[in-house]
């Protein structure tokens, strides 16, 4: 289970490279996209090395990597960006491939959850609660936030850009309370910034 680079090329580990250029076969959440990101570091795959497995055939795509596994194949799995199984498909896949009997090898990198963190100040003693993608129904998403509220310990959630606006007013009800907010994490364009709830509308 490899970590891949969440932005900055340069982030990727040199074990990471070594195990690319040694697998067997690729098993990535978008192939295309898993291709294009080799090809930057001057790896070249044949088209029958690749595997896709994303959120909507990872139980039936992990029999096909355990087949894999079964011959004798070195397995590479790497999401889009960043660590597998976390906040991208892969949990399932290792889930299934533990079952079957296989060691499971984590390759440690990039994350986006641990990269703001790192940048934010706020885990102190008691750490910090990864809460995920909040709901994407206003309703739900309004009573999480409620709940989330009455949690001491620093929170980390994910959101996508086209709800952030919505979200930013439901965090309101949070008052005071600061928040860090990350974008663009090791790009060109990276922003973090911290400031109380009430006033991230602005």
């Amino acid at each position: 289970v490899l970590a891949t680079p969440i932005g900055n090329l340069a982030d990727i580990s040199l074990r990471g490279l070594h195990l690319l250029q040694l697998a067997d076969t690729l098993a990535c959440e978008d192939t295309r996209h898993s291709q294009s990101l080799l090809r930057q570091y001057g790896i070249d795959k044949p088209a029958g090395s690749w595997l896709a497995v994303h959120q909507h055939n990872e139980a039936s795509a992990a029999e096909q990597v355990i087949v894999r596994l079964q011959q004798g194949q070195r397995v590479v799995y790497l999401s889009d960006a960043g660590t597998p199984g976390i906040s991208d498909p892969g949990a399932r896949l290792v889930a299934l491939v533990q079952q079957a009997g296989f060691r499971v090898m984590p390759l440690p990198g990039a994350s986006s959850i641990t990269t703001l963190m790192s940048a934010s100040g706020c885990t102190g003693d008691d750490g910090f609660v990864f809460i995920g993608f909040l709901p994407s129904k206003a309703t739900e998403r309004q009573r999480h936030l409620q709940l989330m509220g009455l949690e001491p310990r620093a929170q980390v959630f994910l959101e996508a850009p086209h709800r952030i606006e919505a979200v930013a007013r439901d965090l309101e009800i949070l008052g005071p309370r600061t928040l860090t907010v990350g974008r663009e994490l090791t790009k060109q364009f990276e922003e973090i910034a911290s400031l109380p709830a009430h006033a991230l509308s602005a």
